[in-house]
C-alpha cells in the first residue's frame, strides 16, 4: 500500500471523526439541561435548614 493511499485514508478517517464529534455536540445542544444538580442542591439546602431549625428549637 502506497503512502498516498494511507494518507488519504487517514484524512478521510480524521474528517469522519470530526464530523461525528460535531454531530454529537449538536445533539447535546438540542437536549434540555438536566435538573438533577438543582434537585440535589435544593434537597441539601432543605436538610441544612431543617438541621438548623432543630438546633435552634432545642
Amino acid at each position: 500500500m502506497s503512502h498516498s493511499i494511507k494518507k488519504q485514508q487517514h484524512e478521510q478517517a480524521r474528517k469522519r471523526h470530526k464530523h461525528e464529534q460535531l454531530e454529537h455536540a449538536r445533539e447535546l445542544a438540542k437536549k434540555p439541561p438536566s435538573t438533577t444538580a438543582a434537585w440535589v442542591l435544593g434537597v441539601g439546602l432543605a436538610l441544612m435548614l431543617a438541621a438548623v431549625a432543630v438546633v435552634l428549637v432545642s
